[in-house]
Order: C-alpha cells, then sequence, then structure tokens
C-alpha cells in the first residue's frame, strides 16, 4: 500500500508542475538517492562489467550519477502519461525502422521485439501504440495489486497492454492475432534464466524471446529507445534476427541466443549512461 500512495503522490507533483521544474525535482531525487548508495555498487558493476573497468574507476562513477538522472527523467515522464497527448508523445519520440514491422507483420504470425532497460522503455512501446500497433509489454508481477493496476492503467492510456510474465501462455494467442509481443530481455525477474556469455562474462539472459519465436514462427525483433537530448527521444526497431531454424532444440537455443545477444550488447555498450539495470544479472565469479 505504501509503495502505491508513493507513486500516486509523485504522480501528483509530476502532473501539477511544468517539464523543467518536474525535472528539476527528479535531479534532485536522483542526486539523494545516489548518495544514499541504494543500488549504486550494483550499477557501478554492470558499468565495470560492459566496459572491462574497475568498480573504482572515475568514469564509472559518473557514468553510473548520469543512469539516475535519465531514471529519474524517465519516471518523470510516466507519471505525466494521464496529460500527455498521442500527438506530443510523437513529437517527443522519433522513431525509425517502422518498415521492418510492417514487413515482419505481412507474416501473419505477430512479431516478438526484444529490448533492454535503456531509456525510457515505458515510452517506446507506447510510442509504437501510437502508430495504431496493437502492442504487449512483458511486466513483472508486483506484490501490490493497487501498484500493478497503477502501471496498467498508465500503459493502457497509450495503448499498450500489459502480460504479466504469471500469464506468458497467453502469449502464442496473441502472436496468433498478429499482435505484437515486447519482451525486456536483460533481466529475468522469475530467476530462471540460464547463464549465457555476455560481454566475454557469465550473466543470467531470459531464453523468452528466442523460445517464443521458434515455437510460434513469429518474427524477432530488436527494439530500444534512446533519450536524446533532455526531452527528445529516438525509438529504433530493427531488421529481424535471421534465426537458426534446423538442429536440436538446445543447439537452436543456444546459437541464436548468441544472436540475440549480440545486438542487445552493442546497444547496451552504445548507450551505457542510460542502462538503468538495478538487477545483478551476473554469475559469481
Amino acid at each position: 500500500m505504501l509503495g502505491f500512495i508513493i507513486y500516486k503522490i509523485a504522480e501528483l507533483i509530476a502532473i501539477s508542475t511544468p517539464y523543467p521544474i518536474s525535472y528539476f525535482i527528479s535531479n534532485t531525487s536522483a542526486r539523494l538517492w545516489f548518495l544514499s548508495g541504494v543500488n549504486v555498487n550494483t550499477i557501478k558493476n554492470n558499468i565495470s562489467k560492459v566496459l572491462n573497468l574497475d568498480i573504482n574507476d572515475k568514469k564509472v562513477n559518473k557514468i553510473a550519477k548520469l543512469i539516475y538522472f535519465n531514471w529519474a527523467k524517465n519516471i518523470v515522464d510516466f507519471l505525466k502519461h494521464p496529460i500527455i497527448s498521442i500527438e506530443k508523445l510523437k513529437q517527443r519520440v522519433k522513431i525509425v525502422g517502422l518498415e521492418n514491422l510492417d514487413k515482419a507483420l505481412k507474416k501473419g504470425k505477430g512479431v516478438v521485439i526484444f529490448t533492454a532497460h535503456i531509456g525510457n522503455f515505458e515510452w517506446g512501446a507506447c510510442r509504437v501504440a501510437a502508430e495504431g500497433y496493437k502492442i504487449w509489454g512483458v511486466s513483472l508481477v508486483r506484490k501490490n495489486n493497487l501498484l500493478n493496476r497503477f502501471f496498467e492503467s498508465n500503459r493502457s492510456s497509450k495503448g499498450v497492454k500489459t502480460l504479466y510474465i504469471n500469464r506468458m501462455l497467453h502469449v502464442l494467442k496473441i502472436l496468433k492475432n498478429n499482435e505484437i509481443v515486447a519482451i525486456p530481455t536483460d533481466w529475468d525477474p522469475a530467476g530462471r534464466a540460464e547463464p549465457f556469455n555476455f560481454f566475454g562474462k557469465k550473466a543470467y539472459i531470459p531464453t523468452g524471446p528466442v523460445h517464443i519465436a521458434l515455437s510460434s514462427g513469429a518474427p524477432l525483433i530488436p527494439s530500444f529507445i534512446i533519450r536524446k537530448g533532455k526531452y527528445n527521444h529516438l525509438h529504433i526497431i530493427g531488421e529481424p534476427v535471421e534465426l537458426l531454424l534446423e538442429g536440436d532444440k538446445k543447439t537452436l537455443i543456444s546459437k541464436n541466443m548468441e544472436k540475440m545477444i549480440k545486438v542487445l550488447e552493442k546497444y547496451i555498450k552504445d548507450n551505457i549512461d542510460q542502462w538503468e539495470m538495478f538487477h545483478n544479472i551476473w554469475v559469481e565469479e
């Protein structure tokens, strides 16, 4: 209940203040959050693994601070959903690669999007929905049902439906209806992911997108949103990953995971200051 109340108060503040003031508040909150040390070592560890730097390197610390500032801005954007029109969203988020999505949907088997916690990923799905596509975002299940409904409502206000990780059996029906399912693929909230090579180390990366694409025949497409400046964003929809389709199941998963991870690594490394991964995904050495 407390978490829900905090979000509602934050939403009220975000809605009642203009963007410059909202971002000023978010920046102040980000500074305090960083100084508190909460999740800081996790963020630094992620950065150090990706860039192959010591966790105490000054560059790692600088990037970690930027992540907190960017994440706080993303929270403000999400909380302002009720007052941001579809047209304003389109102005703020430039989208490229829709032709890749259209071509994939012509197969009639839906589309599996894999993405990461880069930039304002909530707005990424919303921007696709703003173009008239039917899209579902895969989400963790929070313990508080009021919070679940709060996030669901904010997403649905921009046309994005929520598919919870404990209801993934519905995914094949969604794809059969030629709709889109977007899955964050850099963390598994269910804790069932297997270890794969990731930036030269071992990390727990979920195989869900690959499994679903192989079993359904749906194209597997990368999609990432990147903050460009203070208020604007670029949403990139890439070309489908060319999946291997012949071989035993274990080999298919392994080889196709390598293909997907290669794309994940590129976007994460290129936008490391926007990789808001507040969880430890690495296998203990």
